[in-house]
């Protein structure tokens, strides 16, 4: 389907609830490959077959309609089934972060007032005994994942069992390809007969909580399809094979990886994570055409021996989270002939505001605006600022979050009285509408007055040959208030020393955007978004204040 052909009233009609995306492609063409996952596969027909199964069980619980289902799993196909079996169902799914421990973990499970919780063994032995666990939870299943183990059984409250054996609707546990074996009609009368609600919540996201706890995004129906079917018709269409290594557990992976995929009828290629052997050979062995992720694992791809054979069936590279820099698309579209197409957007806008086709694409830009988005820049008091100059990015339209859940203050923060979300993000848009994205706003470096944008700074080191990958943030000065400083990582062999950075950068930038101190480090941290967690490199800075003259500072 193109979304190209239907308004956003069409799409929500054709989809009122997200689980309608595999539904319609499942009934014109239930033979075609749906999901390919460690050399298994789903047809359309399995699959929805499956997501039915999962409605179905999940019913015959009987829990107050909504109630919130939480998926705490890797990127696996249990996400994607009880995902849209859970929305099928007329309930609330909370995906939660694969990467969080028990405490973080705990914390979104009692804030969503969970009643089923979706995991795996070691997931599972990580929370079983923890005692701040909500008391609404009342069923655990446990999905199969490698190295498990034994998992803690709790027979009283939650009731612990398979994934599988629920799906199934009995102990057995069956083959991990007879998840889908039941035709869906079977399975139609199970389900309670309800109206779907295109506006009703569908999905809650917590956001990472950098400034205090997470708060959970909620997001509607109409916000997700409109969203997914969008993408869709600029990027995919149904011979595609999208080899998706973003996390399905977060909004790029699963929004516009995998539920976009389905949009178009194509193929969606899951990785349980990004790890650069296996991501090169599911390209190879499936010839995928697309692939989707962020900066980072492009960047270990094309320096991994035999990439240029593994990569060879890729058409397109998307990246969105972190702005990827010009060097990298550069050696993308140059040395391998793949395209590239960057993305914008947070879990609060559902979550891509803005992209391109890679044909329309302009370097250093994340493209123009999706669907029905209005897109402003403006000043700090509000007041559009002229093309071209740099501001906080405002959006409005289908896109934009419900609100964040159970927190009206945070809500009212965030969305202006007449819908503008503030995106927090620094950027300058052209006269044709195509944004370019400049720093977060709590990034920004105050040096003296002056502003420096890391992103600016990064981009100059990524350009030098010996540099792998950067980071850049601010760190205190007695007299400057701020200054930058960068993390490097070093390509393998090389010799460059933090003298020999600064030098280059003084030839490249104004002086006060230059790093006053150059920190060489095995790598950066990143979130599993691909988002540079700068935080964590200011803290692991702030015992080592700077000097009152540094050296960026000497001619």
């Amino acid at each position: 389907m193109s979304a190209a052909a239907y308004s956003g009233a069409e799409i929500v009609k054709i989809c009122p609830n997200v689980s309608d995306i595999v539904r319609i492609t499942a009934r014109k063409a239930g033979h075609r490959r749906a999901l390919v996952f460690e050399g298994q596969s789903w047809t359309y027909a399995q699959l929805d077959a499956a997501i039915d199964r999962f409605a179905a069980s999940l019913s015959a619980l009987q829990l107050p309609r909504p109630s919130v289902v939480s998926i705490f799993t890797e990127s696996v196909p249990e996400l994607i089934i009880a995902y849209l079996g859970t929305a099928r169902a007329g309930h609330v799914t909370n995906i939660v972060n694969g990467t969080l421990q028990g405490p973080e973990v705990a914390f979104i499970l009692a804030d969503s007032n969970t009643r089923v919780f979706v995991t795996d063994g070691a997931r599972w032995r990580l929370l079983a005994n923890r005692h701040d666990l909500p008391e609404t939870l009342e069923q655990v299943l446990v999905a199969p994942a490698p190295g498990d183990g034994p998992w803690p059984a709790r027979w009283a409250r939650p009731q612990t069992e398979t994934f599988s054996s629920f799906l199934n609707g009995s102990g057995a546990r069956p083959r991990h390809e007879e998840l889908a074996d039941a035709l869906a009609d079977e399975l139609d009368e199970k389900l309670e007969s309800w109206t779907p609600d295109p506006d009703a919540l569908s999905t809650l996201m917590y956001t990472s909580g950098t400034t205090g706890k997470p708060k959970g995004v909620m997001l509607s129906h109409r916000n997700i399809v409109d969203n997914a079917a969008r993408f869709a018709a600029v990027h995919y269409g149904p011979d595609d094979r999208l080899a998706i290594g973003a996390p399905l557990f977060h909004c790029w992976g699963l929004i516009n990886g995998a539920l976009a995929i389905f949009w178009a009828g194509g193929t969606a290629l899951i990785l349980r994570r990004f790890r650069t052997e296996e991501a090169l050979e599911l390209v190879r062995r499936e010839q995928a055409t697309q692939f989707l992720g962020v900066a980072a694992m492009y960047r270990f791809m094309l320096r991994a021996p035999g990439s240029r054979e593994a990569l060879a069936s890729l058409k397109v590279a998307h990246s969105a989270a972190a702005p990827t820099p010009v060097e990298l698309i550069e050696r993308l579209r140059g040395d391998f002939g793949i395209q590239y197409a960057e993305s914008y957007g947070l879990t609060e806008t559902s979550p891509v505001i803005t992209t391109t086709h890679w044909s329309e694409t302009r370097p250093g830009s994340c493209g123009r605006a999706v669907g029905d988005t209005e897109l402003k820049v403006v000043s700090p008091d509000g007041t559009p600022v002229p093309p071209g100059e740099v501001g906080e990015l405002w959006a409005r339209g289908t896109a934009i979050m419900l609100g964040y859940w159970r927190r009206p203050d945070a809500t009212r923060q965030a969305i202006t009285p007449d819908g503008w979300f503030k995106t927090g993000d620094l950027v300058r848009m052209d006269e044709d509408g195509y944004v370019y994205i400049v720093d977060r706003l709590k990034d920004m470096i105050n040096v003296a007055g002056e502003k420096v944008y890391p992103r600016e700074v990064e981009e100059v080191l990524h350009a030098h040959p010996d540099v792998a990958d950067a980071a850049v943030v601010g760190i205190p000065h007695p007299d400057k208030g701020e200054v930058p400083k960068a993390f490097v990582v070093r390509k393998p062999g090389a010799g460059v020393s933090a003298g020999d950075l600064i030098a280059y950068c003084r030839e490249r930038l104004a002086r006060y955007k230059v790093p006053a101190e150059v920190e060489f480090v095995e790598e950066i941290p990143r979130s599993a978004s691909g988002k540079t967690l700068r935080r964590q490199l200011r803290v692991e800075s702030a015992a080592q204040p700077v000097a009152q003259t540094s050296e960026a500072e000497r001619s």
